[in-house]
């Protein structure tokens, strides 16, 4: 019996573990990664050298690499195969992270190459020493009132940059939001949640979320097809929203019904949970988060001026 390779549609005898064209492992499953360290080693080849994991997400394993030619550190991340699994979805996925590659800002971590080898779609950033905003959070919950306007303005810098050449990032968030051996605020992975979804849709072929529901806006939620920048704007407003708080707006017991209140729920006033929230703040996020896109703010840029910050 013959089974089809779903990265490259060979032909391959059934019972095979991987292509025999491209490599990509046929029977995915929880142990997927076993193999992943040693292929991406191959795939990057002698002029980079595998040092270890680094982490692993919902979609990803993290690799540091360091590159022998520049004397430099690379954070490198693999995705997981059952995101990929239909040829198109990693041609796509490769585009995009080409057109994320083109973004050049100081709140940017920048995509430095991208490739395609054995059966894995991964792509290089550098290492940066710092910790993310959700550890932060995490640590000290609700931050400074001067903390939250300046981390503010750098995410809607780094936003503004990549909007006006056109690229959304669509999974604003703590995690993808790292605070430098500077303190200065740096944007991960944009485009990776478009890459991955099909059609535009907030849920990938395979049936999982891309994107994490706590910060995804109304239209995404409702999976829409087509979505532009203010996507990120609402995430904007709900990763300020908990930077001022301590909390996210929304709660619930399953994704769906987290989702379900970004669709129909108005969030709380800010001011109810920190009496010290300055108005002009409040207001701001309350504006990042209407529902509907159009009684959100223009910009990024917009949003953060109207919350104090230089941008």
């Amino acid at each position: 019996m013959l089974i089809q390779c779903p990265q490259c549609e060979t032909r391959v005898a059934g019972g095979a573990r991987f292509c025999t064209t491209c490599g990509q492992r046929l029977d995915v499953d929880p142990t997927w990664d076993a193999t992943v360290g040693e292929r991406l080693a191959v795939a990057l080849g002698p002029k980079y050298h595998l040092l270890g994991e680094l982490g692993r997400g919902g979609f990803a394993i993290v690799f540091s690499v360091r590159d022998l030619r520049r004397g430099r550190y690379l954070a490198v991340k693999v995705m997981r195969p059952s995101l990929l699994s239909a040829r198109h979805m990693a041609e796509r996925f490769q585009r995009e992270v080409e057109l994320a590659g083109q973004l050049d800002h100081p709140n940017i971590v920048p995509i430095l190459f991208s490739g395609r080898s054995g059966g894995l779609v991964y792509y290089a950033m550098p290492r940066v020493k710092g910790e993310t905003l959700a550890r932060r959070i995490e640590q000290r919950g609700a931050l400074s009132l001067p903390e939250i306007v300046r981390i503010f303005g750098g995410i809607a810098g780094g936003l503004g940059h990549a909007h006006a050449r056109s690229v959304v990032h669509r999974d604003v968030k703590p995690a993808n939001i790292l605070l430098d051996e500077h303190d200065t605020p740096r944007l991960l992975d944009f485009g990776i949640a478009k890459g991955l979804a099909s059609k535009g849709e907030s849920i990938s072929i395979t049936g999982e979320i891309i994107g994490s529901a706590e910060y995804m806006s109304p239209e995404r939620a409702q999976g829409e097809a087509t979505v532009d920048h203010r996507c990120d704007i609402y995430s904007l407003g709900v990763v300020a929203f908990e930077m001022l708080t301590g909390r996210l707006p929304f709660h619930g017991k399953t994704v769906h019904e987290v989702l379900l209140k970004h669709v129909e729920e108005a969030p709380p006033d800010p001011r109810t949970l920190r009496a010290d929230a300055p108005p002009n703040l409040v207001m701001a996020i309350l504006s990042c988060l209407e529902k509907s896109p159009e009684r959100r703010w223009a910009s990024a840029a917009a949003a953060a001026r109207a919350a104090g910050a230089s941008v």
